[in-house]
């Protein structure tokens, strides 16, 4: 018996030292949280909408306001076309810019007040809308909302109508815009990924002179004038997105 109690408590002090030059049990290791989806990227895209605005032509004698010629009418009109521009995301804030180019039949008319011609009519028309703005955002996964705002270009006519003839007129405008717009990331690859954007636009382009010096056709004169613009654009658009670099955007399961 003494011998088999001298063996049991050798063998207990053994595996305690066994025990002791055991390593460590590791903690468990949690797997990192899912990356979401980074906004840092350039982007190609077409959009098209609706084109709503005011215009207003008021008579102009050198350098003295005249009184109105049309009072304030209403255009309306299409607009479609194509962007481009790029983005970078830091944490939840993304900063980007975008230079759009848009056809438009935005056009308006109003016949002349007295004491011009009633029996003319004066029409202001847009041909084309070029916009570059900043962007700057929040980001919310694959969802982003973003305030906008830069400068505007647009190609205008204005046209003066009688049965006497017609007289017309076209300018370059240059202008502010401004607006507020929502992009969704629908889907995503290791290359970029394809969003879909809708956005408002508001530009005003001020006011610019028209038919200088006055122009006379037989018994009709069209006065020299100032045209008032301004430009409110709903539109949706799909843009596809290129990422910096090679890492998947969104991590895949």
């Amino acid at each position: 018996m003494k011998w088999l109690l001298v063996a049991a408590m050798a063998a207990g002090l053994a595996s305690q030292a066994v025990a002791a030059d055991a390593p460590a049990a590791q903690p468990a290791v949690k797997a990192p949280a899912p990356a979401g989806f980074n906004w840092t990227s350039c982007y190609v895209g077409v959009q098209g909408g609706g084109s709503w605005g005011k215009s207003e032509h008021v008579a102009r004698a050198g350098d003295a306001v005249g009184p109105t010629i049309t009072g304030t009418f209403n255009l309306t009109g299409d607009v479609a076309g194509g962007a481009f521009g790029c983005d970078f995301q830091i944490e939840k804030t993304v900063l980007g810019f975008e230079n759009d180019a848009s056809w438009t039949n935005k056009h308006g008319s109003a016949p002349d007040r007295p004491p011009f011609n009633v029996a003319t009519t004066s029409t202001t028309r847009e041909r084309w809308i070029d916009m570059f703005r900043g962007r700057v955002g929040y980001a919310i996964d694959q969802f982003l909302i973003y305030g906008t705002a830069g400068i505007a270009f647009a190609g205008t006519e204005v046209a003066v109508s009688n049965p006497a003839g017609q007289v017309t007129d076209s300018r370059i405008r240059t202008g502010l815009a401004a607006g507020l717009g929502g992009e969704w990331a629908a889907w995503t690859d290791s290359w970029g990924a394809v969003s879909f954007k809708l956005e408002y636009v508001h530009a005003d382009f001020g006011s610019k002179r028209y038919v200088d010096p006055a122009v006379r056709t037989g018994a009709f004169t069209v006065t020299t004038r100032d045209v008032r613009l301004t430009d409110d654009i709903v539109r949706a658009g799909i843009n596809v997105r290129f990422n910096w670099d090679d890492k998947p955007v969104v991590t895949k399961f």
